[in-house]
């Protein structure tokens, strides 16, 4: 969202932007409803309206005026005046800011997302049943066309149409199971440090003539061309130990997330009457210990062909860490009606250890969309199960 103080700075009014020299007093209340429901019935897709007090424009040019907070009074009293001379309801906030050491007041309709607006009874000049709405930086009243159009932009999409989930049929839950002791004993750095140790351990063996095996290979090697740990002098193992961990991780990246780790994706059902444009999702899940979640796809560390071909042709979602969560990040132009749809262009690798069975994995989602004006957001569950 555009800082308002950015807005205020660089836009000329508009429908969602209104300026005033100074604050609405007694004997202009009509003229302040009227505003409201005005800016609240303009056709657009912005959440949020404003009014600013302390700005005067000209000719393209603007000149600021300091406001005082006693002068423009308790938004409670602004509130009660709305509620009862204007149907369905209009919330507002006042806030401040300071633009060229002058203080700013900011009046914030919305969210206005069930126009069309009007006036509920007579309120002095204005009759019972009158609908404005402000075109450019006029305010009028509205036109049977606009009506028609305030009324499909609200019955479009409904928040209650809009359901996420695991899968097809939109669970909200998922059962998955945490890796098995033989999965974690397989690891490759795992079963590349045992090797080394039964090395090491050998040669302490009374029996054991190093001459003969270095005419051995080792039994499990990950690379052909690899020279054998029989060959190794002592202090080579030794290094090797130390290293393990480094050396093997790609290899371990793909065993976990490629190979025994898990897939995921989530369902979105839009039964509203048009689809999400434009559309933004972001995942937000807790970073633990024990629970990894890969930051793009992994191929076997030999294939190096293979390696850059997905380098340039990943579709995975962007992966980031801040703080103490996961953030997943994918961009979809369109999200059709009527049908369940992936939100992930690639599924999510992740994988999760013994240390999490009979625990929750809490996943939070936010979906935005050009042609949906509020956050669309929920919260998600995975359950982790034994093996």
């Amino acid at each position: 969202m555009i800082p308002i103080e950015y807005r205020i700075e660089n836009e000329d009014e508009s429908v969602t932007l209104d300026f005033k020299r100074e604050i609405y007093n007694k004997d202009k209340n009509h003229e302040f409803l009227k505003d409201i429901v005005a800016l609240a019935n303009a056709l657009s897709n912005d959440t949020y309206r404003y009014i600013i007090i302390g700005v005067k424009e000209q000719s393209g040019f603007k000149e600021y005026f300091d406001v005082k907070r006693d002068d423009v009074g308790d938004v409670a009293n602004y509130q009660q005046l709305i509620d009862q001379n204007i149907e369905p309801n209009i919330p507002i906030s006042i806030e401040y800011v300071e633009i060229n050491d002058k203080n700013l007041a900011i009046f914030k309709i919305g969210p206005c997302d069930n126009a069309p607006y009007m006036f509920k009874k007579d309120y002095r000049k204005i009759k019972q049943g009158m609908i404005y709405i402000r075109t450019g930086t006029s305010t009028r009243f509205a036109k049977r066309q606009e009506l028609d159009l305030m009324y499909q932009n609200r019955q479009k999409i409904n928040r209650k149409d809009i359901i996420v989930g695991f899968n097809e049929k939109i669970d909200a839950t998922l059962e998955l199971l945490a890796l098995s002791e033989t999965e974690i004993k397989n690891i490759p750095s795992k079963v590349r440090r045992k090797e080394i140790q039964n090395e090491i351990h050998h040669r302490k063996m009374p029996y054991y003539n190093r001459n003969i095996s270095q005419l051995m290979s080792s039994s499990m090697m990950w690379l052909d061309r690899e020279k054998p740990l029989s060959s190794r002098d002592d202090d080579e193992l030794q290094q090797m130990l130390v290293n393990v961990d480094r050396e093997y991780r790609d290899h371990n990246n793909y065993y976990l997330f490629e190979e025994v780790g898990h897939r995921l994706n989530l369902f979105i059902h839009n039964k509203g009457n048009e689809p999400l444009k434009n559309c933004t999702i972001k995942l937000r899940i807790p970073i633990k210990d024990g629970f990894y979640i890969a930051n793009d796809i992994y191929d076997e560390p030999e294939n190096y062909s293979r390696l850059i071909n997905n380098y340039q042709q990943s579709r995975y979602p962007i992966v980031e860490k801040k703080e103490s969560l996961y953030i997943i990040t994918e961009k979809i132009n369109t999200i059709k009606q009527k049908l369940p749809t992936e939100l992930f262009q690639e599924e999510i690798r992740l994988v999760i250890f013994p240390k999490f069975i009979d625990s929750n994995i809490s996943i939070q989602y936010e979906i935005y969309a050009d042609n949906y004006p509020e956050v669309i957001n929920g919260n998600l569950s995975i359950k982790v199960i034994k093996s």
